[in-house]
């Protein structure tokens, strides 16, 4: 109960910062979800390049984008941590296409040691393939997974955005277990699932067809997600 109060006092929070008009750099308040204490890894970006791997599926590879290289969501990512630390993330994209929780914890045997920190994003196929409960221990054994090759790295656990089809409440169930994975495992929660607008209507001038973001809804999906990442760079624990 306790957990689930934290994180709707979160989320709305979010919306209500969300709502005032601010530079891309401005501190924004704590919304990012973890039962850690510091970051490590990603806060080297303040004096060096950060080694980074990203394991997931076409969101993951920025599909639904113009130029996933320079348009997805970790090009703008990048660019938006350069501005505020003038360096990079170096990434490692393993993500692919089509894929579940299950081609991940294929692709995690090969993150190296020295990686500085991984992003998960994974979770929209698998509502088709596996239940709440089945998706919550294959994603807990990844995550443990990742934490064994890289025990420097941090981990964070991308919930994807939400999608025009009539099917989209299969996803919240994966949604509640990538956030509830996250706290048991010490990973962060980057929920870009909150950001996005929920009605048809508005959704769909985000999304590409229906359930990949465009360049808008992978900008809006990137610059949540540098909010989140520059609190727990910036601040002091």
């Amino acid at each position: 109960m306790k957990k689930i109060l934290i994180y709707l006092l979160s989320t709305i929070l979010m919306f209500a910062i969300a709502s005032l008009s601010m530079p891309e750099t401005v501190l924004a308040t704590q919304s990012t979800l973890t039962t850690s204490d510091t970051v490590e890894g990603i806060k080297k970006i303040k004096k060096d390049t950060v080694n980074a791997v990203i394991i997931g599926d076409s969101i993951a590879a920025s599909q639904g984008a113009s130029n996933p290289l320079t348009t997805g969501w970790d090009s703008n990512l990048n660019t938006f941590l350069f501005k505020e630390f003038s360096n990079k993330i170096l990434w490692d994209n393993k993500a692919r296409s089509g894929t579940t929780v299950d081609y991940c914890l294929k692709r995690a045997k090969e993150i190296k040691s020295t990686t500085d920190a991984v992003f998960v994003c994974v979770g929209r196929n698998d509502r088709r393939v596996y239940t709440p409960d089945q998706f919550s221990k294959k994603y807990t054994r990844l995550i443990h997974n990742i934490k064994r090759k890289a025990p420097n790295a941090d981990v964070f656990c991308i919930v994807e955005p939400p999608m025009n089809f009539q099917n989209e409440s299969l996803f919240l169930g994966i949604r509640t277990a990538i956030i509830d994975v996250s706290y048991d495992t010490g990973s962060y929660v980057l929920d870009s699932w909150g950001p996005f607008p929920k009605g048809q209507m508005f959704l769909s001038d985000l999304l590409t067809d229906g359930l990949h973001p465009n360049d808008i809804g992978y900008e809006t999906m990137s610059k949540y997600m540098f909010r989140q990442i520059y609190w727990l760079i910036d601040h002091d624990r």
